[in-house]
């Protein structure tokens, strides 16, 4: 079989990253002999009799002793690292999709009984077992596990184990975010997903690697002998591993990319000896993990908080690859007993709670606490990229499967459950559509191992920006403009509809509001169903005539500016294509997920039918009106109460004149009571501006606080129209601290008799309900108050309820109550003074 080899790196296999000639010339030679190696494996590894020992030990000792210099060392364990991910990651996807006939006519010849064998598993169901799936290293990974176990060469080991230290940090900071093309802050994109795909598998497998060279020097035969284990630990314990677990993984809690971190970090404590896990290093990571395990192993998706932290994909992840792990025999069961005592079982379901935790958990273990990182913007664990892909490859369980989709109309098998093989035939009729596109993908790969590392990033950041932009311009231009025409179209036909309703019917829009939506919703459901197919079809036409232009002209202009100067015309040519192919399938991609099937001219009529419900509703609870068209227009009085209260508060009062109070007063009257066409929101600023008019007078002048200006704002204030504002009436905040603070700014006994007086008034005319007023009274005791503000809101009370006559019971117990707080303020008033 062929095997795609690590290729040529300008950047890094140079002669100038040699440390002589005749090492860059060596290290040619160690590198082809590799490859022999490798292909002697590949050709022979299945024949019976054959032995890896007995046929290559002696070349790999040959071509790691060929020049020792720490150089060749480093370049030959990176390029061990490197095949090592093409040959079990990368080839691995690829043959993911492949003509089974061919494996089958293989395996006749080398081996029918195993033919035979594969053939009733396809048809017989296995019984679960209960037995744990140790480390394997399956297919490809089997010659380079043999090769570390064979090579006996210290030196590789140390340049190789440094290698895949950086390797495995490196792509441990891969950051993943949401799709900025996406209505959903978590949904990312397929290309997104793959890519997270095989950098947690690379992960993976670099650290079961890294587990097995670490771990390689202290194989037990036994696991009984407790003296033995007792004295490895007592000789092993002050030794630091190369790698840092305990840093990745608080930085993995703190940055939310647990789903990334773990599952590595799992894999490698997997390889390690059964006194490792033992040593006073190790001991804490496995208490986090453990407290890990048990957070989400309880983890309650019905909260409101849950999904703050981690989707469900993500928990679920997480409590399978840790199940895995505790259940392996080399792991340190008795230590669960201990941190079960240490800790009781807390609901960690915030960000915040697994930070306290954390700082517990260094705090009880005396270990010495690591730089605290600031939490990551993004954070992975939120994000909707763990599939059951992600799950059937990270999580070794054979009954995961039925487990995670048992809410799938799964039914429970009373034997237990079955372990199934999918036939590789159920793939066939992908092969020959993915052959052009899988073809085309291996070019594009091998055109970009012969350029700069900086090339495949510029071609990476154009397609997306491009595609960013492009989706942008539909968003702010083409769909702006369709969604802006069929709502247009949509309200004609809503209103030509509504009107017929209610002619028909005779009704009434007091009714509720859900019952009337519904309604109109089910008239209108075929002509919504229409308009959104049209406006779909057509601006779906409208984006495949103008993108491909509009995102081909980017990328050149793009490509031209961000490549180097000395590319050649060939080399920026077929960037374009390749930014341009993938650009062009991103757009694509958001296309179909937003704009074919019209969900999104569906919202928009939805929301329409609510927004011209309410605004008929609202009309309609008021008494019938009159339009008159000559009555002012709102936004002018609002302006023109803005810049009269913005005078009184100005040192130049005088524009502000009995005249110009009268003026504005009986416009806002005319608007509320002659115009129709009055909608919820601007009738309310008008309320609330006539509130803070009065105040303001009051405080600043009041001298234009007269009783005919007092009767006119009471007549504004009598209108029926004011009923609307039952639940949120402006006259909740007449006495808020706020208010308090405005009326005390003269300091002047005077204003606050006037305002006493005015709330009388509004009392006997009923406008202001005495148990509100006592609301207000008791929710102002609630602050702390300096002594002369007490003393002016007792005469102010005093004031108010004056003369009040009281019409049953429970008005007098309010009105003795408004005369209790009074005395109250008046007493502390007092106390403040004498002390």
């Amino acid at each position: 079989m062929g095997e795609m080899n690590v290729c040529f790196q300008i950047d890094t296999d140079n002669r100038e990253h040699f440390s002589s000639a005749i090492a860059f010339q060596t290290f040619r030679k160690q590198r082809d002999t590799f490859y022999e190696i490798l292909r002697i494996w590949e050709q022979n590894h299945l024949v019976p009799g054959w032995a890896f020992q007995v046929a290559l030990v002696g070349k790999i000792r040959s071509v790691l002793t060929q020049h020792n210099d720490a150089t060749n060392y480093s370049h030959f364990a990176r390029l061990f690292k490197s095949q090592l991910l093409i040959s079990c990651i990368q080839k691995g996807q690829q043959e993911e999709i492949v003509d089974d006939d061919n494996i089958l006519k293989t395996l006749k010849h080398i081996d029918p009984q195993k033919l035979t064998q594969l053939r009733k598993r396809l048809v017989t169901p296995l019984s679960s077992q209960n037995d744990v799936c140790v480390p394997s290293f399956p297919g490809t990974q089997e010659f380079f596990r043999d090769f570390i176990l064979y090579a006996f060469n210290p030196i590789f080991y140390t340049h190789l184990e440094n290698c895949l230290v950086h390797e495995i940090i490196e792509l441990n900071k891969t950051q993943f975010t949401s799709s900025e093309i996406e209505d959903s802050e978590t949904i990312v994109d397929e290309q997104t997903k793959r890519t997270f795909i095989t950098c947690l598998t690379s992960l993976r497998l670099l650290a079961k690697m890294l587990g097995l060279l670490i771990s390689l020097p202290y194989k037990l035969e036994s696991y009984t002998n407790k003296e033995v284990i007792t004295a490895q630990i007592e000789i092993r314990n002050n030794v630091v591993p190369s790698l840092n677990l305990q840093s990745c993984l608080q930085n993995a809690i703190m940055e939310g990319k647990m789903s990334l971190s773990i599952p590595w970090i799992v894999k490698y404590l997997a390889m390690m000896d059964i006194v490792s896990l033992r040593l006073t290093y190790y001991k804490p990571v496995l208490e986090l993990l453990y407290y890990i395990y048990r957070t989400v192993n309880t983890y309650d998706f019905a909260s409101s908080d849950c999904e703050s932290v981690m989707s469900q994909k993500t928990a679920i992840l997480l409590k399978f690859t840790l199940k895995w792990f505790f259940e392996l025999p080399n792991f340190p069961k008795d230590f669960c007993l201990t941190w079960q005592e240490i800790y009781e079982m807390k609901e960690l379901k915030t960000q915040r709670q697994f930070d306290k935790m954390l700082a517990q958990t260094y705090e009880v273990l005396s270990v010495e606490s690591i730089d605290i990182v600031t939490p990551s913007k993004y954070c992975l664990d939120k994000l909707d990229i763990i599939d059951d892909e992600v799950l059937g490859k990270c999580c070794p369980i054979t009954d995961l499967k039925l487990q995670t989709v048992s809410k799938k109309n799964v039914k429970h098998n009373t034997r237990g459950p079955n372990k199934h093989i999918t036939p590789i035939s159920s793939q066939l009729h992908k092969f020959g559509a993915n052959n052009r596109r899988h073809l085309q993908l291996q070019l594009e790969e091998a055109f970009f191992h012969g350029q700069p590392t900086s090339t495949r990033k510029t071609v990476d950041f154009v397609f997306d920006r491009v595609a960013s932009a492009c989706v942008k311009h539909i968003c702010n231009t083409l769909l702006a403009s369709a969604r802006e025409t069929n709502l247009n179209v949509f309200r004609e036909i809503m209103k030509r509809k509504y009107k017929a309703k209610h002619k028909e019917t005779h009704a009434t829009t007091n009714g509720n509001n859900n019952t009337e939506i519904n309604e109109l919703k089910s008239l209108l459901a075929k002509e919504m169903s229409m308009l959104a197919s049209t406006a779909s079809k057509d601006l779906k036409e409208q984006c495949d005539r103008s993108m491909p232009q509009f995102c081909e002209r980017r990328i050149v202009q793009s490509i031209e500016s961000l490549l180097a100067e000395d590319s050649l015309v060939p080399v920026k040519e077929m960037c374009i294509k390749i930014a341009y192919r993938v650009a062009i399938e991103r757009i694509n991609q958001w296309i179909q997920s937003h704009i074919v099937g019209g969900s999104l001219f569906h919202k928009d009529m939805d929301l329409e039918i609510n927004r011209f419900i309410r605004n008929n509703n609202t009309l309609s609870i008021i008494q019938e009106k009159v339009h008159n068209p000559a009555a002012p227009n709102p936004s002018d009085v609002i302006h023109e109460l803005r810049l009269q209260i913005w005078d009184i508060m100005d040192n130049n009062r005088n524009n502000v004149t009995l005249t110009s109070v009268t003026t504005i007063l009986n416009k806002l009257y005319e608007i509320l009571n002659e115009r129709a066409d009055l909608v919820l929101g601007p009738e309310k600023i008008l309320y609330l501006l006539s509130v803070d008019f009065s105040l303001f007078l009051i405080a600043h002048r009041m001298d234009l606080f007269t009783r005919d200006i007092q009767d006119l704002i009471i007549k504004i204030w009598t209108i029926d129209n004011f009923k609307i504002f039952e639940a949120d009436t402006p006259m909740l905040r007449l006495l808020s601290p706020r208010n308090v603070m405005l009326l005390a700014q003269p300091e002047t006994d005077g204003t606050w008799l006037m305002c006493g007086q005015f709330l009388r008034r509004l009392l006997e005319e009923s406008v202001l309900d005495i148990e509100l007023l006592s609301d207000q009274y008791v929710a102002l005791l609630r602050h702390d108050w300096p002594g002369p503000i007490l003393k002016h809101l007792s005469k102010c009370l005093y004031e108010s309820i004056a003369g009040y006559k009281s019409t049953d019971e429970k008005t007098e117990k309010i009105r003795y109550l408004l005369g209790w707080i009074g005395e109250t303020c008046r007493e502390i008033e007092i106390g403040d003074d004498f002390l």
